[in-house]
């Protein structure tokens, strides 16, 4: 290169774009692994082993899968998984209005109405348990 030329140093908007299309790549691979993981723990918790093994000896081999499954927290990781997805698309969105501010005003205008609804509707699904008891929107990352 020049020796005149002046290093490349990425915008700021550039800068955010990235982090944030990163971090929701890694997000949702985290959450494609650990659904995964998640159904193979499953798959191993829910065997019974009809042919050789007598039932008591199941029910036996069952109680310390229990055990297991609930002192290793199992629940709450599977539960983390939408969570995982939800964080990747909030995170997606915010770095798609980022990256059309940069590029089109009128374009971003509408993506960032429309975004801006979805993501208070995906709010108000997650908040409406905290406030009325009997909100059929209960999940583990509703409140």
């Amino acid at each position: 290169p020049p020796a005149h030329a002046s290093p490349f140093v990425p915008t700021s908007a550039a800068r955010w774009i990235n982090s944030l299309w990163f971090l929701s790549l890694l997000f949702s691979l985290a959450a494609a692994v650990t659904g995964i993981l998640a159904k193979q723990w499953i798959r191993e918790y829910q065997k019974w082993d009809e042919a050789t093994a007598p039932t008591r000896e199941n029910v036996l081999v069952r109680r310390i899968r229990y055990e297991s499954w609930e002192g290793w927290h199992t629940a709450a990781i599977i539960s983390s998984i939408p969570a995982m997805l939800e964080l990747a698309v909030v995170l997606f969105v915010c770095g798609l209005i980022v990256f059309l501010w940069t590029v089109d005003v009128v374009v971003a205008i509408v993506v960032t109405i429309f975004s801006a609804i979805f993501l208070m509707a995906v709010a108000t699904f997650t908040l409406l348990p905290a406030f009325f008891k009997r909100c059929p929107y209960k999940s583990p990352t509703a409140w």
